[in-house]
């Protein structure tokens, strides 16, 4: 096999903020390191102006990099921003991971961000929004700088903010959540405050792609996912994610939001704000346009929905809900104190309000709102720390609080003992606390194609499995959404139609990464890995496989940084991809 290669582009950059040099990956001295100041990453990022597309700038682990100014992306590249491979959920308490966090000295302080021109990967990182003092938050941390950008985070623990973690964002963006930890979600008083993405722009009534996958999301305030009237997404998706012990809206959705996915999630102890339909001039854009709760899927018919409809429709399936008995009196203590004069409030603990239910009824009108099956029940989770206890105290306390138009709280931080709110904007808690795999049978093989649901980051094995099927899962349901299956089918479809090698999981890597593949029929099947002078460094696979999804690891170790390649070499069918070990 003869590889033909290109050689890096020449780069120029400031090497006083680079502690080493692997390849096209500069590695980012920490402030420690460093000695003089912040904003290292901001610095470097800047100096960089001849970075080459395949640039990686790698953040040290347990390192902290104080950000005064925002580091910005490339104009030109995607730009990849990472820390030491790692499942972050379940991850080794020896390595931290680095931080990102904004930066306080005596005479100004700044809550730290990063600004996006072109496109962003942001990948194994503790992400703080605030700084070391605790005082000041940040209204959100992903700033976009036009339209048509790109940002996808992976495996970041995301804690605290004022706003959420990307606010209104311009036009036909494509965002990217995935395998992520979202934990006190509650900087600001604002009870619609504290969530991950608001779509809410004056230049952008309409959006790409939205994709929330593997995500945990603990202790939060506000609206996580808000679809304000008038703004949609191209595709929405929401697939094995974890919710637990969110006091406000998961996702708020006016109703005019079609092409949207929500499968294979876990809802414990979420919307416990309730609703009061004759103060909803109070939340004008985040309430339910017909006075209604808005439970946990909304829809609503107008003209922008009945368009989408013959087109696209609303797909969800296979979703975990619970609410713990002590929240069953909330909304009778609202109405019993007469909460803002009001005795009219209802109840928001649902999956889905009566005119939505009858929507998806509606066969002959909507063939293409797909409405399959929900669990009720709590998984038996290996680990909670206190959040189903005095925690979830709290948080009913506050849920009833907070809807007090006179109430000017935001919602307490649940941290470790000795992890406490002076350093929570610097430090995580490491390890991450709890442990949400679980142990029931059912709810072990209920997902598509016979997985967990709910986040399949708290199953490494499991999802490594997942991983190599995964793009035929969302094919999957992308078909269920434009009607081209037969309706009612449940389980994702398990023989590949196709040849297919995927890209390694994670790219880049340290020190072992997953190569997945798919087989429509039995096949001699080799897969070998060279370096970047064409040379072979291993043969991983050579021997005879059934059809369907295979993957194996590839264990680097010993190997030294730098780009390598993957081919796989199945009957007819031959391919090559790239992969990038950072060491």
């Amino acid at each position: 096999m003869v590889l033909l290669l290109v050689s890096p582009a020449f780069a120029q950059y400031d090497p006083q903020y680079v502690s080493s040099v692997s390849g096209d990956t500069l590695v980012v001295k920490d402030d420690v390191e460093y000695g003089l100041g912040m904003d290292n990453l901001y610095f470097l990022m800047r100096s960089d102006s001849l970075a080459p597309a395949t640039r990686v700038y790698f953040l040290k682990a347990g390192g902290i990099y104080y950000c005064w100014n925002n580091p910005t992306s490339s104009k030109k590249y995607r730009t990849i921003i990472m820390g030491p491979e790692q499942n972050l959920k379940t991850g080794s308490p020896a390595m931290q991971p680095p931080t990102i966090t904004g930066y306080a000295p005596a005479d100004f302080s700044s809550n730290g961000g990063m600004n996006i021109n072109k496109d962003l990967l942001v990948k194994n990182i503790d992400l703080e929004l605030g700084n070391i003092f605790g005082n000041s938050g940040g209204w959100a941390f992903f700033n976009f700088s036009g339209p048509n950008m790109r940002l996808e985070v992976e495996n970041c623990i995301m804690e605290h903010t004022w706003w959420t973690w990307v606010g209104g964002p311009p036009a036909m963006q494509t965002i990217k959540f995935t395998n992520d930890y979202f934990v006190n979600l509650d900087g600001y008083w604002c009870r619609r405050n504290g969530g991950v993405v608001d779509f809410n722009s004056s230049s952008a009534f309409q959006q790409d792609t939205l994709l929330v996958e593997n995500c945990t999301h603990v202790n939060t305030q506000g609206t996580l996912y808000r679809f304000r009237e008038g703004y949609t997404v191209n595709r929405a998706i929401f697939n094995h994610n974890d919710f637990i012990d969110c006091a406000g809206y998961v996702i708020m959705n006016n109703g005019d939001q079609t092409n949207l996915s929500i499968t294979n999630n876990i809802y414990v102890n979420c919307q416990l704000q309730a609703y009061c339909p004759v103060l909803s001039k109070a939340d004008v854009g985040e309430v339910d346009l017909d006075s209604l709760p808005m439970g946990l899927v909304n829809l609503r018919v107008d003209s922008t929905f009945t368009a989408n409809v013959g087109n696209h429709g609303v797909y969800v399936d296979k979703n975990v809900t619970y609410w713990d008995s002590s929240l069953s009196d909330i909304v009778t203590t609202l109405n019993t104190n007469h909460i803002n004069g009001s005795t009219n409030w209802v109840s928001q603990m649902i999956p889905m309000n009566t005119r939505t239910e009858a929507l998806f009824a509606d066969k002959t009108t909507y063939p293409l709102l797909i409405n399959g099956k929900w669990i009720s029940k709590k998984p038996t989770f290996a680990n909670t720390d206190v959040l189903f206890g005095t925690q979830l105290g709290i948080l009913k306390a506050y849920a009833i609080a907070c809807v007090d138009t006179g109430y000017k709280s935001p919602l307490t931080s649940w941290r470790q003992p000795g992890n406490d709110e002076y350093n929570h904007f610097v430090y995580a808690d490491w390890p991450i606390p709890i442990d949400l795999s679980y142990t029931d049978a059912d709810l072990l093989t209920a997902g598509l194609g016979g997985f967990p649901i709910g986040d399949l980051g708290w199953f490494p094995t499991q999802f490594a499995s997942w991983k190599t099927q995964e793009s035929l899962e969302l094919a999957y349901i992308d078909s269920v959404l434009t009607g081209k299956i037969t309706v009612g089918v449940q389980t994702a479809p398990q023989s590949p139609q196709k040849f297919q090698l995927q890209q390694n999981y994670p790219n880049p890597f340290n020190p072992s990464t997953t190569i997945g593949y798919q087989l429509p029929a039995g096949s001699h099947v080799t897969i070998k890995v060279f370096d970047v002078l064409g040379r072979e460094v291993v043969t991983l696979v050579n021997e005879r496989q059934t059809a369907g999804g295979h993957s194996i690891v590839f264990d680097a170790s010993h190997l030294p940084s730098g780009i390598y390649f993957y081919s796989i070499t199945a009957g007819k069918f031959h391919q090559v991809k790239k992969m990038v070990l950072v060491k």
